[in-house]
Order: structure tokens, then C-alpha cells, then sequence
């Protein structure tokens, strides 16, 4: 015997489509936070090639390298998010 099928829900769901963009704000918690990464990772980097000037195994000569390069890009994505923040707040005044 076939099922019987019942009718179905003919109700359309809408979505609201933006017409514009959201727009990137900062404000001060993120300015902050991106403050504090950045002083972070550069610690981490100056700790990195202290520890790479004054090793004396191969290996952990070149550990400390490639730690000190990567925390390095670390640092400046971060100090170039910053200077992204601090525009979008002087041109939001």
C-alpha cells in the first residue's frame, strides 16, 4: 500500500539580503588586543635571537633561527593589523 502524502508546507522562507557591506569598525578592546599580541610576539622573537646568539649546538642554532624568522612575520602582521585599526579610527572621526 502506498503512504499517503501529506500536503506540504508552503510557507517561503525569506531571507533579507543587505544591500550593503558590513563595514569593519574598530574600537578600543580590539586596538587592544592586537596591542598586547603584538608586545607579546615580539618578546618572544627578541627571546628567540637572544637564544640564537649565544647557542652553540647546529641544531639549536637553526631552531632558534627559523623560531626567531616566524615570530618576526608574527610581529609585523600584527603591527600592520594595528596600523590598520588606528586608521579606521582616525577616519571614523
Amino acid at each position: 500500500m502506498a503512504k499517503k502524502r501529506g500536503k506540504r508546507n508552503s510557507r517561503k522562507v525569506v531571507k533579507k539580503v543587505l544591500s550593503s557591506q558590513k563595514m569593519v569598525r574598530s574600537n578600543s578592546k580590539k586596538i587592544g588586543l592586537v596591542f598586547k599580541n603584538l608586545i607579546l610576539f615580539l618578546v618572544f622573537s627578541l627571546i628567540f635571537v637572544a637564544l640564537y646568539s649565544i647557542s652553540s649546538n647546529e641544531f639549536m642554532i637553526n631552531l632558534f633561527f627559523l623560531l626567531s624568522v616566524l615570530f618576526g612575520f608574527v610581529t609585523l602582521a600584527f603591527l600592520l593589523a594595528l596600523l590598520v585599526f588606528l586608521v579606521l579610527k582616525m577616519l571614523k572621526r
